[in-house]
């Protein structure tokens, strides 16, 4: 089974009909006005967004609603490699909106899709990058930012809760339905990518649906790659912002040349 088939178990927080997408959608918006007041976000005439590994777009769609809010025009670029999850973006948005949705690999070329001001990665995404991939993709997106631009990235401090914390766990509950239950194990750890291979499995009936390798990220490692690439880097924790639905923020500012 594909990643794209076994997120398709996974898939409640981005789908503009679930309750719990509902409150994250609220709780951006709300993150994303604080953040325009504290002035962590470049405007302009016109605003251009980049959502990287959008799925059906709602990071990207609400900034787009907070700066229409504010009086500012915007383009937004939404990327990810399900098409199906792209056309959505548009159910997020109160009215028309310049929008363009790119069925590719963030870890590809960026520069095609033109340059931005803004790029967001939103969603606890990067676990799925290993720290090669990280520095790339970090790359990827210095290179497709104006001189201003900022690089806007939710995560949380997976090392530390799961290994200092000792909240790791070799078996984990990923969704519980009506008719069915998706657990993870732990399957193996790979020393030369750094990443714990997960397998995801169907109950009753222990049906294999997929593997993820993860990649247990912590906030300064972040920062740190994206030190050498950007300016400015600042870790911006959820007690700070206050809105309980959006997790840390990784904030990098000023693409170095």
């Amino acid at each position: 089974m594909s990643l794209e088939e076994l997120y398709s178990y996974l898939r409640g927080s981005i789908d503009p009909g679930s309750e719990a997408a509902q409150r994250r959608f609220v709780g951006a918006q709300a993150f994303f006005n604080w953040a325009f007041k504290e002035e962590l976000i470049p405007y302009g005439r016109k605003v251009r967004i980049l959502d990287l590994c959008a799925g059906t777009g709602l990071a990207g769609a609400a900034l787009v609603e907070v700066l229409r809010e504010w009086g500012y025009d915007s383009r937004l670029v939404v990327v990810d490699r399900r098409k199906e999850d792209l056309v959505r973006v548009e159910e997020w948005l109160s009215d028309e909106t310049d929008v363009y949705g790119a069925v590719m690999d963030c870890l590809g070329d960026l520069k095609k899709l033109g340059r931005f001001d803004v790029a967001l990665l939103f969603g606890y995404t990067m676990p799925h990058f290993d720290p090669i991939q990280a520095a790339e993709l970090f790359r990827n997106v210095a290179g497709v930012l104006e001189s201003n631009g900022v690089f806007i990235l939710e995560e949380t401090d997976r090392f530390g809760t799961f290994f200092y914390g000792r909240a790791y766990r070799e078996i984990v509950v990923e969704v519980r339905e009506k008719d069915y239950t998706v657990i993870s194990l732990d399957e193996g750890y790979d020393p030369l990518r750094g990443v714990i291979r997960r397998g995801y499995y169907k109950l009753p009936g222990w049906e294999r649906i997929g593997e993820i390798e993860t990649r247990y990220w912590d906030l300064a490692g972040l920062a740190g790659i994206g030190r050498a690439l950007f300016e400015e880097a600042q870790i911006i924790r959820r007690n700070k912002h206050g809105i309980i639905s959006v997790g840390d923020i990784v904030h990098l500012s000023k693409p170095i040349r």
